[in-house]
């Protein structure tokens, strides 16, 4: 009996170093403790989820998620106590059921942790970036009577003559945050339930730490000077790129908000989550999976997600991630020309699938520059690209509430 004991703890301890990072060991190894962890807890399968037909369907797949993720802090509540000694706030997300140690763990933390039957995987946090930005200037001068380029080259004006322009619609973007105040934009925000800032910032109202996120913005819903494709859209924002770079707990946290968005109180109202989701933002490793489950999550809701493609380009196989994902809408840039602009990542995926699913204008756009409240800047990259087709989802939903992402795709990739 007490071999067999022995043995049965052996493949228990073997098995949690199966579930520890190559990275994460070699941290443990060189000073005993490790930090900027996730833990990744074993996840609820949302596409097999039985939930009963309700309006509030919503409602029922973030508790349903939001229980799954109230266990997995019970594990590490009891096997790393309440942590008196840290100084700072662990984060736990129920989008993913993911647990992020906001301080270093020691390695028996690490392997208690790997240990439990619970949890899945634990990895180095990721961190991700804002699809780089090709070329930009700050001196952009824009005509009032005039449509931007890229506006006029996927036709929106052909549908606001339909009286089609976004109305009923919300976008978002998960971005460096946006100008309010910006003259583009300032008319159209939802202020209910409409800001969430992560990484701690005190602003009320949105706000943009880089310029990147109020560019994309313009580009969706802008109002004045033909800069956007869906201007009667409503917008909210979150940020989860605080600068260049995106940390993984920061994009989480937004993909989090928008499923099921809180105020400033901390009311969360399901109802007040967005159509659909800008992203111009991601990783140039194709094979990167950790966004997914979030990607799920927005799918079961209804909310369309738009990623870049990358700007990786211009030989084959350079499509990043979650762009990659066969469950979004990733896009390429083209030029005023319509050819593919020599920067935008091309496919196919790396398990060869055809990548991006739609192109759509990205070389020298015209949108908000984040420093003035009336400033227009240039800016190339599939960041400036995906907006596009977000604003364009928009029209699309303005005109056929309530369709489906397999319409949304079909209506996109088949005109």
């Amino acid at each position: 009996m007490v071999h067999v004991r022995y043995a049965a703890l052996a493949a228990t301890a073997a098995m949690g170093h199966a579930k520890i990072s190559a990275q994460v060991h070699r941290e443990l190894q060189a000073g005993g403790t490790a930090q900027d962890l996730v833990v990744n807890f074993r996840r609820v399968d949302i596409e097999a989820l039985v939930l009963p037909e309700s309006t509030d369907y919503v409602h029922q797949l973030v508790q349903t998620l939001s229980d799954h993720s109230n266990k997995s802090k019970q594990v590490v509540a009891d096997l790393l106590g309440a942590r008196v000694e840290s100084a700072c706030e662990d984060k736990f997300f129920y989008i993913d059921n993911t647990y992020f140690p906001c301080d270093k763990l020691t390695e028996a933390q690490v392997r208690n942790l790997a240990a439990s039957p619970h949890v899945a995987s634990i990895a180095k946090a990721a961190v991700m970036e804002l699809s780089p930005v090709q070329s930009t200037s700050n001196n952009a001068t824009v005509i009032a009577t005039a449509n931007q380029w890229g506006v006029d080259k996927i036709s929106s004006p052909l549908a606001w003559a339909k009286g089609k322009r976004g109305a009923g619609v919300v976008v978002a973007n998960i971005d460096t945050g946006v100008r309010q105040s910006h003259n583009a934009v300032k008319n159209n925000w939802r202020a209910d339930y409409g800001w969430y800032d992560p990484s701690g910032g005190a602003s009320v109202t949105p706000k943009d730490y880089q310029g990147h996120g109020s560019h994309t913005m313009g580009t969706i819903v802008g109002q004045v000077n033909g800069i956007g494709v869906a201007p009667d859209a409503k917008w909210i924002a979150c940020v989860g790129c605080s600068s260049s770079s995106c940390a993984q707990a920061d994009l989480t946290a937004c993909a989090q908000w928008l499923l099921c968005p809180t105020n400033s109180q901390g009311v969360q109202d399901c109802t007040k989550a967005p159509h659909v989701i800008n992203n111009s933002w991601g990783s140039t490793n194709g094979q990167a999976t950790w966004f997914l489950p979030m990607v799920a999550a927005w799918r079961a809701a209804g909310i369309i997600p738009v990623f870049s493609n990358g700007n990786s380009g211009s030989v084959c196989g350079t499509v990043g991630s979650p762009g990659m994902s066969p469950d979004v809408i990733g896009v390429g840039a083209s030029d005023a020309s319509d050819a593919l602009a020599y920067f935008s990542s091309r496919g196919p995926t790396y398990d060869n699938r055809i990548k991006p699913d739609i192109s759509a204008p990205g070389t020298d756009i015209v949108s908000i520059d984040f420093n003035t409240d009336n400033g227009y800047a240039y800016m190339s990259g599939t960041s400036m690209a995906a907006p596009h087709v977000t604003g364009a989802v928009a029209i699309y939903l303005s005109a056929n509430p309530g369709a489906s992402y397999a319409q949304v795709y079909a209506a996109l990739t088949g005109s």
